[in-house]
């Protein structure tokens, strides 16, 4: 093995403990939730999608957090009086079993796996779709009707728009891909000419 296919492996096995120890603490925090109430399971989701807004809005926090930088006690020194009053038990719960375990770095990672977690649980199946052109609101509800027919599973769909693909659309629900792209069709028929 090279040292750049070492280094390629280990990156690749920090990642994957990354979302494996993310999903231990949501789903801990999911339990823990699910044992208060059905509302409470829903209420934590709720911070959570409003604190990756805010994480999103201001990357620095989760980096400084994450920074080695600044000392375990000094962590805690910044986040009490964030959370005094401004979170629910169960949030700062997790936040302080995350800085028990000098885990503070994963919060963003439990925040995405707690709220996959909750469109797990009701059925919801992301969908990213990549159009040539934006979608009118007819076309929209048709192909969420068509996608919600063969996932099964009720699509919360995400419409980008990338010009280069000329025409038709790709689809992507997980490992599920369809591409019926011009471009796509058009690099097809090349390769296929090339090769004859």
């Amino acid at each position: 093995m090279t040292p750049a296919e070492s280094i390629h492996e280990t990156v690749l096995d920090a990642g994957t403990t990354r979302s494996r120890l993310a999903r231990v603490y949501a789903e801990a925090l999911l339990r823990a939730a699910a044992k208060e109430s059905p509302q409470a399971v829903d209420a934590v989701g709720e911070e959570m999608l409003q604190l990756r807004v805010k994480l999103m809005e201001h990357p620095e926090v989760a980096d400084f957090l994450a920074s080695p930088a600044l000392g375990k006690k000094g962590k805690l020194a910044f986040l009490e009086p964030i959370l005094k009053g401004h979170a629910s038990h169960l949030l700062e719960g997790l936040f302080h079993t995350l800085w028990q375990n000098n885990r503070l770095d994963l919060f963003r990672n439990v925040v995405g796996t707690y709220l996959q977690l909750l469109d797990e649980r009701a059925g919801r199946v992301p969908v990213k779709v990549t159009v040539a052109v934006p979608l009118t609101d007819e076309q929209q509800k048709k192909l969420e009707d068509a996608l919600k027919e063969s996932l099964g599973h009720v699509p919360m769909v995400r419409v980008s728009v990338d010009p280069e693909l000329l025409g038709g659309m790709i689809v992507q629900a997980g490992d599920f891909v369809v591409d019926t792209s011009v471009r796509s069709r058009l690099q097809s028929l090349r390769t296929h000419l090339l090769a004859r």
